[in-house]
């Protein structure tokens, strides 16, 4: 990857803000040469008194869940529009959003206006915010990673998620790395897992965040570090860069590959993870990637014992921030990207 590849080009980029998303792609775009313009998302705002009385009405007795979403986003729209008003820069190169149902339409309408070509990646399941479907034609090129949603309309693009690419791989501090929510559907996984890795005295980070006092107390005891804050996106990337092996779940509402396998790929880690479907892409390879099935960890110990096999460049950088951001504008990406069902 080259630094200032993108040099005098510009973008807007208007993503939800999970744990410094926005900052994490605005240096990775800097990095690439772009002049960046960040929409943001996290601005505090509330309904007032009657729309939380038709809030309360629409969502409990005509069962409508989307009101109180709506008129939030509504709201931000006037704090957006000033952002977006306050750049000295009449005509941008490109823009992305990233969940766009969580921004309004005359947002997106209005970015438009100041754009060359808008992109969108609708990285959730189509179908668990449904808000989505009345905004996917007013992008030139709309992304999925769910490959089940393509089918639900025929403007929808496939992509892979991605590793930023401006992090590079660091000294390893840590044997095993681990950092998430509390899902119950994965608790016992977990807590097998850490045990595990202590009876084979390995340095391990295993980190899961929860609000709950109850859920708190099961994990006491165990070898899993409780936080009470999440951690940062790039300093997750960090700790991901200092680990020789990184451990992840998947989400059942999806049918899709995380961030954190794409990780692995980019900064040479190894991964344990009960996601099959990585068996199915071109960069799987058993001496990196554990795959999980049945709650069956047989062979887990000759796994950790052996080295890292190194992939070839052409894999690792398929599945770079660089690259992924090529395909998504449409600039000629290196290697063309696809979901796999």
């Amino acid at each position: 990857m080259f630094k200032n590849e993108f040099s005098g080009k510009s973008i807007i980029i208007a993503i939800p803000d999970h744990f410094g998303l926005p900052q994490r792609f605005k240096e990775n775009l800097e990095f690439l040469g772009f002049k960046v313009c960040v929409i943001p998302d996290n601005m505090k705002v509330k309904i007032g008194f009657i729309n939380t009385i038709i809030h309360v009405y629409k969502k409990f007795i005509l069962r409508e869940k989307t009101f109180k979403k709506i008129k939030k986003t509504e709201l931000k729209l006037k704090k957006q529009l000033a952002v977006l008003e306050q750049s000295n820069i009449k005509k941008f190169n490109y823009a992305l959003f990233i969940r766009p149902d969580l921004f309004c339409s005359e947002l997106i309408n209005e970015v438009k206006k100041k754009t060359e070509k808008i992109s969108a990646y609708q990285w959730d399941g189509l179908d668990r915010f449904p808000l989505i479907y009345e905004k996917i034609n007013l992008f030139d090129r709309f992304f999925v990673f769910d490959v089940n949603d393509l089918e639900k309309n025929s403007k929808l693009l496939p992509l892979t998620n991605f590793y930023f690419d401006d992090i590079k791989k660091s000294e390893n501090k840590y044997d095993v790395y681990f950092v998430g929510t509390y899902m119950k559907n994965r608790i016992d996984l977990l807590i097998k897992l850490a045990r595990k890795f202590k009876n084979l005295g390995l340095n391990t980070s295993i980190n899961l965040h929860t609000h709950s006092i109850e859920k708190a107390r099961k994990i006491k005891n165990e070898p899993i570090t409780h936080i009470d804050k999440p951690i940062s996106f790039r300093d997750n990337i960090i700790n991901v860069s200092q680990s020789k092996v990184i451990l992840d779940f998947a989400n059942d509402v999806h049918y899709g590959i995380s961030m954190r396998t794409f990780e692995t790929i980019g900064y040479r880690k190894k991964l344990i993870t009960n996601n099959p479907l990585v068996k199915k892409y071109d960069f799987y390879n058993s001496q990196n990637m554990f795959v999980i099935e049945n709650k069956n960890i047989d062979g887990l110990e000759d796994f950790l014992s052996t080295p890292y096999y190194e992939l070839h460049d052409d894999i690792i950088n398929k599945y770079s921030f660089t690259n992924w951001l090529k395909y998504v504008l449409d600039i000629h990406p290196n290697f063309p990207i696809n979901l796999i069902k």
